[in-house]
């Protein structure tokens, strides 16, 4: 149920990487909405608080994503915040939706497949899928 070893490794530092990376480009994000669209949240400051906990599921889901070996269970842990910011987001303020969702699904993605695939070469090539059974 559990990754171990060498693919638990390249999971977690790729989720990482993902953590981090959205660390730094959320705030440049929303710097340059503010920028282009406009302060919006005066009206409505429930989403300012609705965005702070999306941020932190997203980053708290990483650790688990990298840790869950089935796919499906890893795209069920990413599914969680991406819903929220959908539910939250979806009535009034598409940009902001797209922003919260496809960037932040996309990242993780790209670290749930690259953590697959290097870990897929690290594997020793003498086993065979009936020997570790």
């Amino acid at each position: 149920m559990l990754l171990r070893g060498t693919p638990l490794l390249i999971a977690l530092l790729l989720h990482l990487l993902v953590a981090l990376l959205y660390w730094v480009l959320i705030p440049l994000g929303m710097d340059g909405y503010r920028d282009h669209f406009g302060f919006t949240s005066h009206r409505d400051i429930g989403l300012g608080v609705a965005q702070f906990h999306l941020f932190w599921m997203f980053i708290g889901a990483q650790p688990l994503i990298a840790v869950l070996r089935p796919l499906f269970a890893k795209l069920l842990v990413l599914a969680i915040p991406l819903a929220f910011a959908t539910w939250t987001l979806m009535h009034n303020h598409p940009l902001r939706l797209l922003y919260f969702t496809v960037g932040p699904g996309l990242l993780a993605l790209a670290a749930i497949i690259g953590s697959r695939r290097l870990s897929s070469r690290s594997r020793p090539r003498s086993l065979t899928d009936t020997e570790d059974a």
